[in-house]
């Protein structure tokens, strides 16, 4: 047999196919089989060597499905919502939802004030003669309403009178037509003055709103009076509180701690709930303390050492878990110890004896266990004693 006309393994790799009509014709014998079968199987090989070498390409991701957006949430109708439209100057939602509000309570002077001022007429509204102002740091126009018309809730038709879309946004420096009250039209305004026969929640409603346009006095006055009917929510207490909170830390931050105090102070008197009343009565405490703080501070500063250390620990006395306070005492005690003891030291020296014993007992009156000066001053005295002695 011709060995040479079979093809090795190596000659077949990368062929598309094994030939077998090209074997020799006669009997097959066992050699010849098994030479058929190994070629075979080689070629099988190398076809699998092919498909491992080249794997199929992946196929690509299935694209994620698009999300689905979610309605937004309708707010629930309240009248905070509604005076929160207005100042966007979202009308048409205001007017639904103050509409929806007032079918519930009918009788609402605030809803209907505030439906008026959408839909009249603001000739009707806001009659002239007018006169300009313009807007100052710090004022809203809920502020100028206020002053100019006696309705904070008046800012939506005063912002229609002026072409303004959005309440909220009045830049400082703008001119604004308010009435002129002076003159008789005006004086007949149909926007109603603060109202005054209104639910806890439209005035705990109203409050904030005042709060919220820089009128934190009018809001708290406002809670203070309907807390004074006696009638008054636990709501309309507890927000009463914190706004009272948050206005007498704004002034403490500021250094304003008299008129945090008044704040406070003008609070108290219509809170009877212990737990309550102990907050506040807590807030008072600490803003005082740290009012006396900044004082001695000041008196150190001007060398009134004695006069700075007792208010540092009436300061302390009244805030304890202050560590400022602590801190300061701390610091001073050193100061005035170290101080008082080194004059009174160098008049004894000095031999001036009076002024030793006066210098040791300022010192002791002010620190009481400062036991070197207590040592020194009897021995002063002894001596002012034998020196007296004819």
């Amino acid at each position: 047999m011709d060995m040479n006309r079979f093809e090795t393994d190596a000659d077949r790799c990368g062929r598309s196919g094994y030939r077998s009509h090209r074997a020799p014709v006669g009997p097959v014998t066992a050699p010849v089989i098994a030479l058929f079968v190994a070629g075979a199987i080689a070629l099988g090989g190398c076809q699998s060597a092919e498909h491992r070498e080249t794997p199929p390409p992946a196929s690509p991701p299935m694209p994620e499905a698009p999300a689905i957006p979610q309605p937004a949430p309708v707010p629930e109708a309240s009248l905070s919502t509604a005076i929160d439209y207005l100042e966007s100057g979202k009308a048409d939602r205001a007017r639904t939802m103050l509409a929806e509000l007032a079918a519930k309570a009918p009788g609402s002077t605030v809803l209907a004030s505030l439906l008026r001022q959408i839909e009249a007429p603001i000739e009707q509204l806001l009659p002239g003669p007018y006169r300009r102002i313009e807007v100052g740091p710090g004022e809203s126009l809920s502020l100028i309403a206020a002053r100019e018309l006696g309705d904070p809730l008046a800012f939506y038709a005063l912002a229609r009178l002026n072409n303004i879309e959005v309440p909220a946004r009045v830049p400082v420096g703008t001119v604004l037509r308010v009435p002129d009250r002076s003159g008789t039209a005006s004086a007949t305004s149909a926007v109603p003055d603060e109202p005054t026969d209104i639910s806890p929640s439209e005035i705990e409603s109203v409050a904030e709103y005042l709060d919220r346009s820089g009128q934190g006095d009018q809001a708290r006055r406002m809670l203070i009076g309907r807390m004074q009917r006696g009638d008054a929510p636990e709501s309309t207490r507890v927000l009463l509180i914190e706004l009272t909170r948050e206005r007498a830390a704004d002034l403490g931050a500021a250094g304003e701690f008299e008129r945090a105090i008044s704040v406070i102070d003008q609070t108290l008197p219509v809170i009877e709930a212990p737990q309550l009343r102990t907050s506040l009565i807590e807030l008072r405490s600490t803003t005082r303390s740290d009012m006396l703080l900044r004082s001695a501070a000041g008196l150190r500063d001007q060398g009134e050492l004695i006069a700075a250390y007792e208010m540092a620990v009436q300061a302390a006395e009244l805030d304890k878990s202050s560590s400022r306070a602590d801190a300061l005492v701390g610091e001073m005690r050193t100061t005035l110890v170290a101080s008082l003891h080194n004059d009174a030291l160098l008049a004894w020296r000095d031999r001036n004896v009076d002024l030793a014993i006066r210098t040791w007992e300022s010192l002791l009156e002010a620190v009481p266990d400062f036991e070197p000066a207590r040592v020194y001053l009897e021995r002063a005295r002894r001596l002012r004693e034998r020196l007296d002695q004819p």
